[in-house]
């Protein structure tokens, strides 16, 4: 059957604007996302080439993130070196008391490392691991694998990049186990931005809830950049530990150290019963004062700053701990204390630790 010049015309034309259109395309192709960009997409293509650059940074990241159980708590984690070594939240590896009537939570008890912890894999397989150490100020903990790898002996892991100079905007995506880990469900990836950048935090807005503490939070390449820490209210404005914060801490954690113990500990023999904050060169400030220790007894507070030591001036944590290095259970210490505008003389009675 012969077609009419007409028609044959058509169809050459058609062929013609096919290989145009194929040409163009090689010629042009899709844009390419850039991990660096701050920016919103400005038109479909944009926004196809973003979902893409996502798509490949959950696909590449899921085997690394983990569950980690730990006694009744379910949080998350992600692993960082070929020998199992994973990042997750202080607050996940850690025991609390019962909570008193009309509390949430029951305050924590002193860390251990070396406890077992179960860490559940992106497939559902289980394999067993133990604490190492915990910053509790930062909310930054580390848990070994203790079982090895499925590929040599090695586990997938991903790699830790510096967080301290990220800029706002930047697209990142969070990966967690949301409620705590489900039967069939791999890790859940959210999408967000960085929307703040401080010294020992990042803040974003990847929707995070209960389960998510200890995930991975990653930049656009695929490097771990944070891990969450603290649920916003509204959900959508979360803080995450910065990964710098890891490596600063990192000898000490994979020692099993408690980096921030309270300095409430045996410093020359006697307890105080308080919590510094994490620089040594900070003014003597209180972050936490434990339960019916002496400095609690005493009357001092959370975020009173300690200005003298008997008649010696404190300017920094470090001297304060100098300080208590040469004082024993039984001495009575007239500590000065600010508390916003009011600076008051409060005697403690130091004991020793129980």
């Amino acid at each position: 059957m012969t077609l009419p010049r007409s028609a044959q015309l058509a169809a050459c034309f058609g062929f013609l604007l096919a290989a145009t259109i194929t040409a163009s395309s090689a010629a042009d192709p899709a844009p390419k996302w850039d991990p660096a960009r701050t920016t919103p997409p400005e038109d479909l293509a944009e926004l196809k080439a973003l979902q893409a650059t996502v798509n490949n940074v959950v696909d590449k990241c899921k085997p690394a993130t983990v569950a980690v159980l730990y006694g009744a708590s379910a949080g998350s984690g992600v692993i960082v070196s070929a020998d199992g070594l994973v990042l997750t939240a202080a607050h996940v590896i850690r025991d609390y008391e019962a909570p008193k009537k009309g509390s949430l939570e029951g305050r924590a008890k002193p860390f251990v490392a070396g406890e077992s912890v179960t860490i559940m894999l992106h497939d559902g397989k289980k394999v067993k691991a133990k604490t190492l150490g915990i910053n509790e100020g930062m909310d930054s903990g580390m848990v070994q694998i203790t079982e090895k790898g499925p590929k040599d002996g090695k586990w997938p892991f991903l790699p830790v990049a510096k967080s301290g100079s990220l800029p706002k905007g930047l697209w990142v995506v969070s990966l967690g186990h949301p409620n705590g880990p489900k039967d069939g469900r791999p890790p859940v990836a959210r999408l967000g931005r960085l929307q703040g950048n401080t010294k020992s935090v990042l803040r974003t807005d990847c929707t995070l809830v209960g389960g998510d503490s200890g995930g991975p939070l990653f930049d656009l390449n695929g490097h771990v950049i944070g891990i969450h820490s603290r649920i916003g209210l509204p959900i959508s404005q979360n803080l995450h530990v910065q990964a710098d914060q890891f490596k600063n801490d990192w000898d000490k954690l994979v020692a099993g150290e408690w980096v921030d113990k309270p300095a409430t500990a045996k410093t020359g023999g006697a307890y105080i019963g308080v919590v510094f904050p994490d620089e040594e060169e900070d003014d003597a400030w209180l972050k936490d004062v434990e339960e019916d220790a002496p400095a609690a007894k005493a009357g001092l507070k959370s975020g009173d700053t300690i200005t003298k030591f008997n008649d010696t001036s404190v300017k920094t944590v470090k001297a304060f701990r100098k300080l208590m290095e040469s004082a024993k259970p039984g001495d009575k210490v007239k500590l000065t204390v600010r508390r916003g505008t009011v600076v008051m003389a409060l005697t403690v009675t130091l004991t020793k630790r129980a």
